[in-house]
């Protein structure tokens, strides 16, 4: 049994209830952790316990005090952007062990600070909601403009992060960050207000009533009644997710074993789901990691089983909403995602790694207007002729493509699903209506529901699990001579940068590795500077990137099953030796 403990930590009292904490100086090794060299897709994440033994965990206070330099920089950029107006946060956790005393320290730093504190409806002292849900509230609650989400996603439960949102649901970058973190840097002490009353809401519920509203623009929800259908949360209970099944009459078995990692794409325990699906008359069974932005499927079909992973997963769907349903599908995604979808899709968007980059593309549309720095940080591209990517720098290019697309397809008016994805399981589900004009003859983009641009994968959830029980196959409906997978190299900020560095030289030419040949392209943001590496062969496509949450470079490629493995071995190993 492992036990998870906090090195003490000195307060001193100043008045009432009012206490402060002096900051030791940072290390350089710090220093780096609050603002690394390359930046993270979203937020902060720290191994915020040292591992003594496989059985003894110790949070030491100058990580926690990591944690509570980056709480006061947001508070103190929010109240910057606002002008101290509208000071109401959200802020909810996952079941993490270091949940509880980062929700404390978080709330209290935050009350001191002036904010109305807000948590979900939960046990005393917790306030556990999934990430998604926690992001979308910054949308579904027109009074709250900024939400923390404490968590580490997928990373095992030595780790923690920060992840929020400020106005938008989008995750924050670009200059935002960058200000964030260099306040953090600059305390030497925080104040705390010990004695505060958190407001108490059901985001749960007002998510769940959200997501009904997205659905019910899309297919009826019939199928599930009656099914029994298996939910393993990889940490915690799941709970919103489990009310919304019960909810559309499911039959909802739980297996309340706690994995860590909380990694339902690496770990799969398929002696414990044969077992549980035997006893429970089940073929289907949801796998869920901590925060419920990464899922996975293991369904039993016939008297085989198959474990499928988000990038089959949604594929598969949208080739069956579109084919099979005559639903039209903004299909934006992530660049290293699946692209057995593609064909099926009204358009294609490709963006960078993560929602940064993705929920640019919603706002575009919409004519929301968001922070220039966010664009230009931003990778994207639409698809052209002959599959050609064109880079798109404001919604001007983007809007027309698609009044052209409607145009050719004698649309008038349309009301496409906009999907908007990444190969690591995140996927959001907007609806967005388009419509001419008869008197001016443009086209106007709307929407009726809150626009949601940050993982929301409840919808798509429900939504695979519905088709399922309607009698779809998802191995039908794809191409299984294609696969597509991610490996990942160890690497520091500084090895990451010298690689994706010395690789610049081969952009747009042709390089040889083993015995293929490929044509290089660098993708790069609206600043120009690089950020994904294209390999591409006559029957295959290898991707890498350094990762935004962790030490290591991230390889991607889909290619021959019965070659990929070597193919991105061959690749990795190759920019490992020659360019690092």
């Amino acid at each position: 049994m492992r036990k998870f403990k906090i090195e003490d930590i000195e307060l001193d009292e100043t008045l009432n209830d009012i206490t402060s904490l002096k900051l030791p100086e940072l290390t350089e090794e710090e220093k780096n952790l609050i603002n690394p060299i390359v930046a993270p897709t979203s937020g902060l994440r720290i191994q915020i316990y040292d591992i003594i033994n496989n059985e003894e965990y110790i949070l030491k206070k100058r990580k926690l005090y990591l944690f509570l330099r980056f709480f006061r920089a947001i508070s103190d950029k929010f109240k910057e952007i606002t002008n101290n107006q509208k000071l109401k946060i959200l802020i909810v956790t996952d079941d993490r062990p270091s949940r509880r005393i980062l929700l404390k320290y978080c709330s209290a730093i935050f009350a001191h600070e002036g904010y109305e504190i807000f948590h979900q409806k939960d046990d005393v002292g917790e306030s556990r909601l999934s990430s998604p849900y926690g992001a979308a509230s910054v949308a579904l609650y027109e009074d709250i403009e900024l939400v923390i989400v404490l968590t580490a996603s997928h990373n095992d439960l030595s780790w923690n992060g920060i992840k929020f949102y400020i106005q938008h649901a989008i995750p924050i970058s670009g200059k935002i960050l960058k200000d964030i973190s260099q306040k953090a840097l600059k305390y030497e002490e925080i104040i705390l207000k010990t004695d505060f009353n958190p407001v108490l809401i059901d985001v749960e519920l007002k998510n769940n009533d959200y997501v009904r509203q997205v659905l019910s623009s899309i297919i009826e929800i019939k199928s599930l009644k009656g099914k029994n259908i298996i939910i393993w949360p990889y940490l915690g209970e799941a709970r919103e997710i489990v009310n919304l099944f019960k909810d559309y009459g499911a039959n909802v078995i739980l297996i309340h074993q706690e994995i860590d990692p909380p990694n339902p794409i690496k770990i799969i325990k398929e002696d414990i789901l044969k077992e549980k699906m035997r006893e429970s008359h089940s073929d289907i069974a949801l796998l869920l990691d901590a925060d419920r932005d990464r899922i996975a499927l293991y369904i039993k079909q016939g008297e085989e089983y198959f474990f499928y992973i988000p990038n089959e997963i949604y594929s598969a769907m949208h080739n069956i909403l579109a084919k099979e349903y005559n639903k039209k599908i903004i299909n934006v995604r992530t660049i290293p995602s699946d692209l057995r979808g593609d064909d099926s899709s009204f358009i294609n968007i490709l963006t960078g790694v993560g929602y940064k980059h993705l929920g640019i593309i919603l706002y575009f549309l919409l004519g929301i207007e968001i922070d220039q720095s966010k664009v230009n940080s931003a990778i994207l591209y639409m698809e052209g002729k002959n599959e050609n990517l064109i880079k798109i720098k404001d919604n001007t290019l983007l809007k027309q493509k698609i009044i052209d697309l409607m145009e050719e397809s004698g649309l008038i008016e349309e009301s496409f699903i906009i999907v908007m994805w990444e190969e690591s399981g995140g996927h959001t589900i907007n609806i967005v209506n388009i419509s001419k004009d008869k008197e001016s003859n443009m086209y106007n983009f709307k929407s009726n529901i809150s626009i949601i641009g940050d993982k929301y994968p409840v919808p798509a959830l429900v939504l695979v699990n519905e088709l399922i029980c309607r009698g779809h196959i998802i191995s039908e409906t794809i191409d299984w001579s294609i696969v597509g997978i991610n490996r990942t190299i160890p690497a520091t900020d500084e090895e990451k940068i010298k690689i994706m560095k010395n690789f610049e030289k081969t952009d747009n030419k042709a390089i040889s590795i083993g015995n293929k040949e490929y044509h290089v392209s660098a993708l790069s943001d609206n600043n120009e500077m690089i950020d994904i590496y294209q390999l591409k062969s006559n029957d295959s496509t290898v991707y890498f990137r350094p990762s935004g949450t962790g030490p290591e470079i991230r390889f991607y490629i889909f290619g021959k099953r019965v070659t990929h493995l070597n193919e991105i071995k061959a690749v990795e190993e190759h920019v490992k030796t020659i360019y690092s």
